[in-house]
């Protein structure tokens, strides 16, 4: 039987590949390859922006959440948080398509320097790097569950295979290969889903009010700990409501995923029917997805499988053990065609970033086009090597610290929190400027440092302890661990005060070397206040907790700064946006 899916699958493969070959004969500039010669119809444009948001990520964590704990960590994002996308389209893409950019990191140079476009672009390459390793590894999910698979081969075979076709073809290879997918994809879930309907006692009404009767709706809801600000809580509705609002202003303002494919349209009209489509697509498979994870609680109950170890790999062990063959091949072809659109697009736009923030900027100016198409292609290459080699760590780091799917990529995560407030800020303010940005950057650094050090302390030593044990990291720290960088940062700030006459470079300097010290020391204050609570029990730190303290110190912050020269923002702000733009790049 497996043989049979195997050839399913390696056909499908072959037609991928067939589409990356086919593509790969017309890209003779750098926006054929890169951006489709800005001229991809916006249907196809929106369904390959849907298909990067159905990723592994998505069909591997929402079922396997789901038949653990309920639908509560995607009450808010599935809902609120996926239609926020459209209104955030306006708000920031529209700067764009008005500047004809290849990466959104353009419009930061226009408001604040060509080193804060660096920064950012930077921060930003390495934030979606470690979003393709994530993909890797959930992958290795699907086909450990299916089949038994250890996670090291999968993350390398569908790694080398996305970086292949990609590299071949460029975006009309992503855009068009994302449609065969989403067809695939639908043939696949619908199959899934009428199975499971008629497997389960009850029907699909009786999967969802089993699950639903047996804590695996929205149970969170009716518990007063639910409402609480906790770092050792699971979940908080204030935080999952915070990160469905920041989510996608996040991902409108500098998602090169996304934003690639929206600016191959002709014109920011085109690209917003894109979004659309995207969004009012995207809805109708996600709760697909949820109703298959409270239908695979259900059925597991009705029908217990004393092999099933990981709720991960639950979805493909159902597909590898309940469907006939040869459906379990034709559905993990669809799977392959999720994971094959995030990686191709997460790919291809990551060379763009290479290729435009960096290689074109400082290595070569005058490239021509057959060279950047060169040039983009082994960016695409690297960035796929790279991506695997996260997805291994990730899944070594995912075994010490006991993780599931969902929680696997918080311990990579470092230079985020500063990417939303430079867009943000820039679009809102006539304020805002480099120098406020550079203090951020580093102070959201030092706080993200100290967060990671305590999730993961804190995990390993809940993982460690037994009865009778002393709490070590689980427990209440010591005031000297925010006392320590709280004293170097005012040290830095003295020296600052003493050379606050020497040359502007110098200053800067000092005072990052400040902010670093003291985004620890708020992280260092955040554990050293929580911890203070616990009592006989160690707890460890949620994968969900994080304060937005740095984004409400930018904008006090923000509050304080003078306002800008009319050409660093006319045009550029929301106020400005129909004026014309009075600064010109070099």
């Amino acid at each position: 039987m497996f043989f049979l899916d195997y050839t399913i699958m390696v056909v499908y493969m072959l037609v991928v590949l067939g589409i990356g070959f086919y593509f790969s004969r017309n890209e003779k500039s750098s926006e054929d390859y890169l951006l489709g010669g800005r001229s991809m119809p916006y249907v196809a444009i929106g369904i390959s922006c849907m298909m990067s948001l159905l990723s592994s990520v998505s069909i591997v964590v929402t079922p396997g959440e789901i038949f653990n704990n309920g639908l509560t960590l995607f009450s808010l994002s599935s809902t609120l948080g996926l239609f926020l996308a459209i209104p955030c389209f306006l708000l920031f893409i529209r700067f764009y398509f008005k500047l004809g950019s290849f990466t959104p990191y353009e419009y930061l140079e226009y408001r604040y320097s060509p080193a804060i476009r660096t920064l950012i672009a930077v921060s930003a390459l390495y934030t979606r790097i470690i979003y393709l390793g994530v993909v890797l590894y959930t992958s290795s999910k699907i086909f450990e569950g299916a089949y038994g698979w250890p996670a090291w081969r999968t993350i390398v075979l569908v790694g080398v295979i996305g970086a292949l076709y990609t590299v071949m073809g460029g975006m009309k290879a992503v855009v068009w290969s994302d449609v065969l997918q989403f067809i695939v994809l639908i043939g696949g879930f619908i199959v899934v889903v009428i199975i499971l309907c008629v497997k389960i006692e009850g029907g699909a009404w009786g999967a969802v009010s089993y699950a639903f009767a047996n804590g695996r709706g929205l149970p969170q809801y009716a518990t007063a700990e639910f409402y609480k600000i906790s770092p050792y809580i699971r979940l908080s509705f204030w935080l999952l409501l915070l990160n469905a609002v920041l989510g996608p202003l996040t991902s409108a303002c500098s998602d090169q995923i996304t934003i690639q494919r929206l600016l191959s349209t002709k014109d920011w009209k085109e690209g917003f029917k894109s979004q659309i489509v995207a969004t009012f697509t995207a809805f109708p498979f996600v709760l697909i997805l949820m109703f298959v994870g409270l239908a695979l609680f259900t059925f597991y109950s009705q029908n217990p499988d004393p092999s099933l170890k990981d709720a991960d790999g639950v979805f493909f062990r159902f597909i590898a053990t309940n469907l006939p063959s040869p459906l379990p091949g034709i559905f993990m072809a669809a799977m392959l065609a999720a994971i094959m659109s995030t990686l191709d697009s997460g790919m291809n736009s990551m060379a763009t970033i290479w290729l435009k923030e960096v290689h074109q900027k400082y290595i070569n100016k005058k490239i021509d086009n057959a060279r950047q198409v060169k040039i983009s292609r082994w960016a695409t290459l690297i960035v796929g090597c790279i991506a695997i080699l996260l997805g291994i760590l990730m899944d070594t780091s995912g075994k010490w610290l006991a993780q599931s799917a969902a929680e696997i990529g918080v311990l990579f995560a470092l230079f985020s929190a500063i990417i939303l407030p430079a867009f943000l800020f820039a679009v809102l303010s006539s304020r805002a400027n480099s120098i406020l940005i550079w203090l951020l950057m580093a102070y959201s650094v030092g706080d993200a440092i100290a967060v990671k050090i305590w999730y993961a302390l804190s995990r390993s030593a809940l993982q460690a302890w037994s009865n009778g044990d002393a709490l070590g990291w689980a427990g209440p720290i010591s005031f000297l661990l925010p006392l320590i960088p709280l004293l170097v940062g005012l040290l830095f700030v003295m020296i600052w005060w003493l050379n606050k006459n020497s040359n502007r470079k110098i200053k800067l300097t000092l005072l990052l070397a400040a902010a670093f010290p003291f985004g620890l020391t708020q992280g260092m204050l955040v554990w050293f206040f929580f911890s203070s609570s616990i009592g006989d029990t160690p707890m460890a730190l949620s994968f969900m907790f994080h304060l937005p303290l740095t984004l409400i110190a930018g904008f006090i912050a923000l509050q304080c700064c003078p306002k800008q020269p009319l050409e660093k923002y006319q045009g550029l702000t929301i106020g400005t946006i129909n004026e014309p733009i009075l600064k010109k790049l070099d």
